[in-house]
């Protein structure tokens, strides 16, 4: 009865489980929408609905029930986890805009899950606010210095609660925001990452990673299918970095094209792993028939049409260091030249940047000094 009632009227504060108490004033007008359960595929179908996927964790069913009715009365989806084990796993999976955890959890605690979430990359910069009964100053210090995005203490006002999810996806948006269908960070965290690692005095290599004829790709099986080649790209690099155990940093451009700054014996080796993976994966996003022949036709860039081959990627490489890098652009565009260059040999390559020191400006692009590395086509 309880739910029904607040279906008519948000005009409440959350207490507990079922204690509601009524709130002087009226609350804004909400648009509400049909409660839905379905649970998202992002490999199947990613990224479909570009609406903010908030994942909801909390033991309680009611806190669950309510919280997210509110969102979606909001025009968010929600997802929800009980436990902390499936709030990892359901993270992992769904790669969501947000995550509100609560920090009492069972099997794993919130703070466990937290943890987690930040050390996998998958998950490292999904933003999260804390929602618990925890409501001592000392623990909302030490979360939000641990990375906390926000901490909302129980009993909560549910119009503040919507407030502080919207403003903090607001401000992940604002920020550059995270991409949505591979929960990385985009240009602006790109050269940021860059740049700190020239001031540091860092030696670094820089993978640059693009598909190749994607647009034909998109035009030929459509852009959602398009959309789910982006993701097992995503997908292969996660997972070549996980097996490699290599501390990088990963963001993602836009579109096909995605960054991993690294150590410099890792990048080749890295590169070469990613490129075998994507081939792989990316395998069943083409049709049996297509498959089978090892390639389909479609227009080019140019509007000819021709045979492609099976999707695959290209990489190019270069070293950032202060003594050869005067900038965090100079790194990035002799990595977009080594990437040009192993997307002319005909795909799935990788180009090495082997010269000692940046070209002056103006230069043009640099002789070819790269060498294919073993897991590419040839």
């Amino acid at each position: 009865m309880w739910i029904a009632h607040l279906a008519n009227s948000l005009n409440v504060m959350v207490l507990s489980s079922w204690d509601f108490v009524p709130r002087s004033y009226v609350p804004r007008e909400r648009k509400w929408t049909t409660i839905r359960t379905v649970s998202e595929d992002r490999l199947s179908t990613p990224a479909a609905d570009p609406t903010p996927l908030v994942l909801v964790v909390d033991d309680d069913p009611d806190i669950r029930t309510v919280v997210m009715t509110v969102l979606r009365a909001d025009g968010l989806r929600c997802e929800t986890a009980s436990d902390g084990a499936s709030a990892v796993e359901r993270a992992l999976a769904l790669r969501p805009q947000l995550v509100l955890l609560d920090l009492t959890l069972p099997v794993l605690t919130g703070d466990d899950v937290f943890a987690r979430l930040r050390a996998d990359l998958r998950t490292r910069y999904i933003p999260i606010v804390f929602l618990t009964a925890a409501a001592s100053r000392t623990a909302k210090i030490d979360h939000l210095l641990a990375g906390g995005d926000d901490y909302v203490t129980k009993p909560f006002d549910l119009d503040e609660l919507s407030a502080r999810v919207q403003a903090t996806l607001r401000r992940a948006r604002t920020l550059g925001g995270l991409n949505p269908l591979s929960g990385l960070p985009g240009n602006a965290a790109i050269h940021e990452a860059m740049a700190a690692r020239l001031q540091r005095g860092e030696t670094f290599a820089c993978i640059y990673l693009d598909i190749d004829s994607f647009k034909p790709f998109n035009d030929h099986y459509g852009f959602t299918r398009g959309d789910a080649l982006i993701v097992a790209l995503a997908d292969s690099i996660f997972d070549a970095v996980t097996a490699a155990r290599s501390d990088v940093f990963l963001g993602h451009i836009g579109g096909d094209d995605f960054v991993v700054l690294c150590g410099p014996n890792d990048a080749e080796s890295l590169a070469a792993d990613v490129v075998r993976r994507f081939a792989l994966g990316a395998r069943r996003l083409h049709d049996d028939a297509d498959r089978r022949a090892g390639g389909y036709q479609a227009q080019d860039r140019r509007g000819v049409r021709s045979t492609l081959t099976l999707a695959s990627v290209s990489a190019g490489i270069t070293v950032g260091a202060p003594d050869r890098s005067p900038s965090a652009a100079a790194v990035a565009q002799a990595a977009a030249e080594m990437k040009t260059q192993a997307k002319a040999r005909g795909g799935g390559q990788v180009a090495v940047d082997r010269r000692r020191a940046a070209p002056a400006r103006g230069s043009g692009r640099p002789a070819d000094r790269s060498g294919p590395l073993p897991g590419g086509r040839h």
